[in-house]
């Protein structure tokens, strides 16, 4: 990653609230890099069901597509990349719409899987930049 430069004459001036202090000498160093724009632009169902109760209804469809080239990844649970349990994987192209299908034995076969109920999935990409973006549902 490259180091940023400010132009001459402008500053950052960064200013704690609340009961935050940071340790005396320390620095903090920010990193500005490319990051992912991540687009859910379709779901076919937001329920899926086991084959054997439900034939036929065990399948959802996500649509979607990033902003940058870069490695993705798909987890189901977790709190940040490599956390959750893998569910699809593999590389894209800037606004080339990804096709996943989850299926019921995904989510099964997860070690977070606790049954019925519902489950988070995160999709990341990763820039070229190594900053791995997650899909911001905001």
């Amino acid at each position: 990653m490259s180091n940023y430069t400010p132009p001459s004459g402008d500053s950052v001036d960064f200013s704690f609230s609340g009961s935050y202090v940071p340790p005396s000498g320390d620095g903090v160093d920010f990193y500005f890099g490319i990051v992912a724009i991540i687009t859910i632009d379709g779901v076919s169902d937001s329920n899926i069901y086991d084959d054997m109760l439900k034939p036929g209804f065990n399948t959802s469809v996500i649509k979607w597509h990033s902003s940058v080239d870069g490695a993705y990844r798909i987890e189901m649970g977790g709190t940040g990349v490599n956390t959750g349990d893998l569910i699809d994987s593999g590389e894209t192209m800037a606004n080339f719409v990804i096709t996943t299908e989850i299926k019921d034995t995904n989510i099964e076969n997860a070690s977070s899987f606790s049954g019925d109920g519902s489950y988070r999935f995160n999709i990341y990409v990763k820039s070229s930049d190594d900053i791995w973006t997650p899909y911001n549902q905001s």
